[in-house]
């Protein structure tokens, strides 16, 4: 086994480099203390390919994996620009999606996750039970075609930039009985969706929040998968 980079890798982190250096720390610290986003910068790393490097080809992705996914974090975060989303949108949800989603959800959701045009947030984490999914108090239903959700969830980075939120949650198993873990894509504009801003010690561009989903109404293809 070889951890050496590739000589197109090595190319991929010289152009994010430059990138990063282009806009430096100053301007995520400028960015942050103004309590807006970095807008800018990843609108740039979208149009030039970086934020999909990880997503297929068909989808408008760069046909790569994590590896060149890692070295477009590494490098914007060693030019003092650490985007935490790309550790949530292309990382976590385009990879579920991508292995786990519909064909028709593959088509809705990648290209705009490979172009930075589209946000898509995790939610997973919750008060009572941290990250374990095994204790998750928030419950999908089945209601005719629909589902409904209600729970809560906290430290839920970057809602108020994304158009979907990828909730975990647990549906009954109609041959046990039990509750087993599922994802779903809710839209952040749902209603019975609501959030509220958490209070950092850190200075950051990106908000942390606690979510509320109240009788949460999804039709049946918000079922990741």
């Amino acid at each position: 086994m070889t951890f050496d980079l590739t000589p197109e890798q090595d190319q991929l982190r010289d152009a994010v480099r430059a990138l990063g250096r282009r806009y430096g720390h100053g301007y995520f610290v400028e960015k942050a203390k103004a309590g807006e986003h970095t807008t800018e910068l990843w609108a740039e790393a979208g149009r030039l390919g970086y934020l999909g490097v990880n997503i297929p080809t068909e989808y408008g992705g760069g046909g790569g994996g994590i590896t060149e996914l890692a070295i477009v974090c590494e490098e914007l975060a060693a030019a003092g620009c650490p985007l935490l989303l790309l550790v949530v949108s292309p990382a976590i949800a385009a990879t579920v999606i991508n292995r786990h989603g519909t064909e028709e959800q593959r088509k809705r959701h990648l290209p705009g996750l490979a172009d930075g045009s589209q946000k898509i947030v995790f939610a997973i984490t919750e008060p009572e039970a941290g990250s374990n999914f095994h204790r998750l108090g928030t419950v999908a239903r089945r209601d005719g075609g629909d589902w409904v959700l209600n729970g809560r969830k906290c430290y839920i980075s970057g809602v108020d930039e994304a158009g979907h939120v990828l909730v975990v949650a647990r549906t009954e198993d109609s041959s046990t009985g039990k509750l087993k873990p599922a994802l779903f894509l809710v839209p952040t504009d749902a209603a019975g969706l609501t959030r509220s801003k958490l209070d950092m010690e850190i200075v950051s561009p990106e908000n942390q929040f606690l979510l509320y989903l109240d009788d949460v109404r999804v039709p049946a293809d918000a079922l990741l998968g």
